[in-house]
This record gives C-alpha cells, sequence and structure tokens, in this order.
C-alpha cells in the first residue's frame, strides 16, 4: 500500500494540484467572509476596484502570452528564449509607464471615474498593482514553460493567504484597505521571488526583430484571449454601471463563488496547457485528433460535473449567508455561463500550436461585440433584473464555442457541418442536463428539482466517468507529465 501511495508524495503534479486546491479552498473561504464583513455595500465597492484591476490585468497586448508559445515549442534555444524574455520586459516596461499615465490624468483633470465607488482613493495603489500583475504575469508564463512549480505555487497562494489575514484583523472601509494592501504586498513578494528564483536570465533586451514577433505573436493572442475575458468583465460593467452598488455587491458574491468552482480544474489545464501547445505543434493530424478527444473528454466532463454539483449545494450557503439570497439567480446563471467557455477546451490550443492566432482573435472579438450589444439590449429594451444580464454572456459563449469548434474541424479536415460541428461541441450527453438546468433556473423551481440535472449528467456520462480513472492514474503515475 505504501509503494503505491509513494508515488503521489514525489509528484510535483500532484503536489502543485494539491496546494492549488488548498489555495483555492482558502480563496473560497475569504469569498464567503468577505461577504459577511463587508456586506452588499462595500462588496460592491471592493467589486468594482477588482474590475478595475481585470481590465489592467488583460490589457496587457499578449506580451506574456506571446512568449509562452514561442518559449514552448523554441525552449532549447537558450539564447533565443533570452532574448525573447528580454524583449518583451522592455515592453512591459513601456506599458507600465503608459498605464500610470492614464491614471495621472484620471487624477489630475477629475475625470468621473467609479465616483459612485469612491475609486480615485484608492487608485494610486490599484495602478502599483497593476503594473507589478504585468510583471508577474509575464514571470508566471516562464517559469510555467519551465516547470518550476513551486515558484508558481507559492506566488498563487501568498495573496489568498494574507487576504484572510487582513479579513480576520479588520472591518469595514478599513477591511477595504486592508485587503488592497494585501493584495499589492502578495504581488510586490511574488516579484521578488520571480526575479530571484528566475530559470533564465531577466535582463531588458530590445531586438526590432523579436519586439516585431511578439507584437505580430502577441497581438493576435492578446485580441483573442482580452476579448474573451472582456464578455465577463463587460457584463460585470454593465451591472455596475447600470445597477445599484449594493445589486452589484450580490453580482460579485455570485460572480466569485461561480469563479471558484472553476479555478479547481483550471489547475491543471494550466499545467497541460504548455505541453499541449507542443504536443499540437508537432503531431500528426491523426494524432491530434486522438489527443484532443482524451483532452475534452476528461476536462469539458469534469467541468460539467463540478458545476451541477455547484449550483445543486448554493442554496446550503444561503443560510449561512441569508442577506446575500438576491444573489441566488446570479450565482447559477453565471456558473452555466462560464462553464459554456469549457466546451472550447483543446480546440483553442490546438489552433494556437498552429498558428491559428489571427482566426480565433476575430471569433473572440465578435463574440464580446456580441455579448456587449445583448446586454444593452437586455438592460435597455427589457429592464431585465440584475442576474438576467449574464444572459448575454451566456449567448456570446455558445456562438464563440461553436466557431471555434468549427475552424478547429475544418483545420483537422473533419466534417465540419452544423449538425456535426453541434454533436462534438455540445454533446448530447453535456448539453441534455445543461438545458435542463436553464429551464429550470429561468423557470424558478425550487432548488431540490435541481438534482434532475445532475443525475441526468451521471446516467448520461457514466462511462465516460469511469475512464477517467486512467486519466489521473496516468498522471499519478508519472511525475514528468508536465515536462515539454
Amino acid at each position: 500500500m505504501l509503494k503505491k501511495i509513494a508515488p503521489v508524495f514525489k509528484n510535483k503534479v500532484i503536489l502543485f494540484v494539491f496546494s492549488r486546491y488548498g489555495t483555492y479552498l482558502i480563496h473560497f473561504i475569504n469569498s464567503l467572509l468577505i461577504a459577511v464583513y463587508l456586506g452588499p455595500f462595500y462588496l460592491g465597492i471592493w467589486g468594482f476596484i477588482t474590475l478595475v484591476t481585470s481590465y489592467m490585468h488583460h490589457v496587457n497586448f499578449g506580451i506574456a502570452d506571446a512568449v509562452t508559445a514561442i518559449v514552448s515549442v523554441h525552449k532549447s534555444k537558450d539564447v533565443y528564449v533570452e532574448k525573447v524574455i528580454g524583449t518583451a520586459i522592455t515592453m512591459l516596461l513601456g506599458l507600465s509607464l503608459i498605464a500610470i499615465v492614464l491614471f495621472s490624468i484620471n487624477a489630475i483633470f477629475n475625470l468621473d471615474l467609479g465616483s459612485r465607488y469612491s475609486f480615485a482613493t484608492y487608485a494610486p495603489v490599484v495602478v502599483l498593482i497593476g503594473v507589478l500583475a504585468y510583471f508577474n504575469n509575464l514571470f508566471n508564463h516562464i517559469f510555467r514553460a519551465f516547470g518550476k512549480l513551486f515558484e508558481i505555487a507559492f506566488s498563487q497562494s501568498i495573496f489568498p493567504l494574507l487576504m484572510l489575514s487582513a479579513i480576520i484583523l479588520f472591518r469595514d472601509n478599513e477591511l477595504l484597505w486592508a485587503m488592497l494592501l494585501a493584495n499589492f504586498t502578495a504581488f510586490l513578494l511574488a516579484f521578488i521571488m520571480y526575479v530571484a528564483r528566475a530559470p533564465v536570465k531577466l535582463k531588458p533586451t530590445f531586438s526590432a526583430d523579436l519586439f516585431k514577433t511578439i507584437q505580430t505573436k502577441g497581438w493576435h493572442l492578446f485580441i483573442y484571449n482580452t476579448s474573451f475575458y472582456f464578455i465577463v468583465i463587460s457584463t460585470r460593467s454593465f451591472v455596475s454601471g447600470y445597477y445599484s452598488v449594493v445589486e452589484f455587491g450580490f453580482f460579485t458574491f455570485a460572480f466569485s463563488l461561480a469563479n471558484v468552482m472553476l479555478l479547481f480544474l483550471q489547475s491543471m489545464a494550466y499545467l497541460v496547457y504548455p505541453k499541449m501547445l507542443n504536443r499540437f505543434a508537432s503531431g500528426k493530424t491523426s494524432q491530434n485528433i486522438e489527443l484532443l478527444q482524451k483532452l475534452r473528454d476528461a476536462y469539458v466532463t469534469t467541468s460539467h460535473l463540478l458545476i451541477h454539483i455547484a449550483i445543486l449545494l448554493f442554496p446550503f450557503f444561503l443560510i449561512l449567508f441569508p442577506e446575500f439570497t438576491d444573489a441566488t439567480d446570479a450565482f447559477k446563471l453565471i456558473a452555466l455561463s462560464i462553464l459554456l467557455y469549457t466546451n472550447s477546451f483543446g480546440y483553442s490550443g490546438l489552433l494556437i500550436a498552429k498558428g491559428f492566432e489571427k482566426q480565433i482573435s476575430r471569433l473572440s472579438f465578435s463574440a464580446l461585440i456580441i455579448n456587449v450589444i445583448s446586454a444593452v439590449i437586455l438592460i435597455k429594451a427589457f429592464s431585465v433584473p440584475f442576474s438576467m444580464v449574464v444572459l448575454a454572456t451566456m449567448f456570446s459563449y455558445f456562438i464563440y464555442v461553436y466557431m471555434v469548434g468549427k475552424l478547429g474541424m475544418k483545420m483537422l479536415e473533419l466534417d465540419y457541418s452544423f449538425i456535426q460541428v453541434i454533436k462534438d461541441i455540445y454533446p448530447m450527453r453535456l448539453l441534455g442536463p445543461y438545458a435542463l438546468s436553464l429551464f429550470l433556473i429561468i423557470t424558478a423551481v425550487p432548488s431540490h428539482f435541481l438534482a434532475t440535472p445532475l443525475i441526468l449528467f451521471i446516467v448520461f456520462n457514466f462511462k465516460v466517468l469511469l475512464n477517467l480513472k486512467t486519466v489521473f492514474k496516468s498522471v499519478i503515475d508519472n511525475p514528468k507529465f508536465i515536462n515539454i
């Protein structure tokens, strides 16, 4: 028995995932405690602060993503990799200067950015967090490509731990400041650690050719990633702008809890991503089809299972937090909306590995436009409650995932007719329980009826769920799982 268990504790992948689960558990606890100690109003203010930091984080012009794609494919070329990273650092220094100037303009000219949320008070710290986030994101991508997981685990764990300390010691407006300073301190400590333990030289350099390479590749990845993330961010922005601070507090509570659910699975997808790019880039069509199927069966199926369980269990949390009962519908719909995106897993990585950044960037940007238009229609024409605005995101994700699947199947020379794409991207074993869950939520049936979609899901996916044990066993038995 001990011989069977021992490999688990020697496997850096398993240890990393366990550390991430522990961190996400703290994130989850923090989300609940923040909601309790801030209340809906101050939670709305915190939600706006995190919304601005999200804008800064994602407006990065795809520099880190471009470096990931380049390093993952050319990792053995040491000198070339160092030049790529050095040029990326120089580009981020320029981006940081632009961010500081823009925030300074807002302060000097008293622009009305987030006045309802007293944002000007917190802006100086927010911009410093944003600048550190630019570099930490790049370093995070570099360390991931080199399989250095301890540093990544540290950088991702220190934030929720410091946040928990702030939550325990402070309350109300003081808690807002304590959480913001905990955020800054965590980013600063991570930055210092990354620089001190870097696997390559982190020295600003400049190469016109590499600048052009990173800019070209990064721009399309930037449009792709930013448009995708901005689908959710724009929805949050509409809720913050058109609804009360308290209602945005409810929405923030629902969004935070829904997002934590998928973070559990993203810890594994995070590790697989560089290797997936490498395999897809070098694999033959038949090999890529086989790999794609295995990855999608494991990730997408498990994602759906997790969200169906979370939706069913959410009412139990309201027993402890009755003041957030109004967030119930928002949580369920946000969870289903985020879940839709997981159906594109595998195809997006395949297209990036094969150099289709430009095409998928157009698709994600189109989805963002669809989301914005749909949200405006829901708010202006139908005056929907704040919880229903996320239906715009659900619709835009549905279109986006379909188009990504169609492009991927076309590249793999498979039948990409409408019916075949739907069958592959939204198989009935997943779509059936999903549609039933959505119907039950919109029709406001009692919560215990939501056990029906979960039972239906388990019946439809029983064989697939049994096969997942083979995937998890291979991860446990192979400590070099993430090495490229």
